[in-house]
Parts: C-alpha cells; structure tokens; sequence
C-alpha cells in the first residue's frame, strides 16, 4: 500500500483505531513510525520502517521486538531503540557509542533513533543502546 504519510503506511493493515503512531521520525526517504497495536490497559508497540518512493510512503520492514539496525543504504542504517517505560524517572536518556542521549516519552513509552549508523554488529552489549543508569 501507497501512502502519503510515514503513519498511514506504518498503520496500513491494521483495522481502524487499533494502530496509533506514538513517534514519527523521518530522514530523507526514510521514517521510523512507532505504533501503539495494544487493546485499552495492555501497551504493545510495534515498530515500522517506512520509505517513500515516487512521493508515496510504504512499509519497508518492521519489528516488535524493543529495537534493532535497518538497512537505509548501502553501508549505514537506523537504530531503533523502544520499550515500556512504566516506573522510570524523567527524563530518560540511553547510553549509546560512549554517549548519553535523551529519549522521547510518550503513553508510557520511549523511543529512541540514531540515523546514518553503521551497523552496530551483533547489537549486544556494548554496541546496543541501554537505559542510562541515574546519576
């Protein structure tokens, strides 16, 4: 399906009001859209990766397993980085490459995204974003 926007791509398949974009950020072609799939009281965010071609968006992958690295070119991608962030303090920030960076909220859950990375490799420990400890 061709959409005009990252979200309504991301939500395409979904039955009305059961998928709801908490987070949308593009970069060139491309948009990190993440989805609030769950029923009231039970969060299940869905992560899609979108592009546009010809000025339409689809769905060019997706996950919900909490983050991982997509493809954007030949050689960098994204990383994603999002999980349920009931009984964290705000502001939340994750540690990623040495450095601390901060995460969007929203509904109870964060996201995080770093675009033009190269991959990360086997995308554990230290190479994969994690919550930063409070200071």
């Amino acid at each position: 399906m061709r959409a005009s926007t990252p979200a309504e791509a991301a939500s395409h398949g979904y039955p009305p009001g059961v998928a709801r974009p908490l987070f949308v950020s593009e970069h060139g072609d491309f948009a990190a859209v993440l989805l609030e799939t769950g029923s009231s009281g039970h969060s299940y965010p869905y992560f899609v990766l979108t592009r546009r071609q010809g000025g339409k968006w689809e769905e060019y992958g997706g996950s919900n397993m909490g983050g991982g690295w997509y493809q954007t070119d030949d050689d960098a991608g994204v990383v994603v980085f999002w999980d349920d962030a009931e009984g964290l303090a705000e502001p939340i920030e994750i540690e990623f490459k040495g450095r601390r960076w901060p995460a969007e909220m929203k509904d109870g859950v964060f996201f995080a995204v770093w675009w033009d990375e190269l991959n990360p490799g086997n995308l554990l420990e230290p190479h994969w974003p994690a919550i930063a400890a409070a200071d």
